[in-house]
């Protein structure tokens, strides 16, 4: 099973399919933006290795 984090930053009220944001593909760490609600369901739809190929690089931090 796949487990995401969802991270809506804009939504219109009037226009269900305007929405954006990022999926953050949580066993991966491995983020992709949205810009519509036909495209988040694209990204949840496809396979852990599709979203890898298409993904955004998550920055690295180092505790001190």
């Amino acid at each position: 099973m796949e487990n995401y984090i969802l991270r809506i930053y804009r939504r219109d009220e009037c226009q269900l399919d305007s929405i954006a944001g990022l999926v953050e593909a949580v066993e991966t760490g491995e983020i992709q933006p949205f810009r519509t609600l036909s495209e988040l369901t694209t990204i949840l739809a496809e396979t852990p290795m599709m979203m890898e190929k298409n993904a955004i690089e998550k920055p690295c931090f180092e505790l001190a």
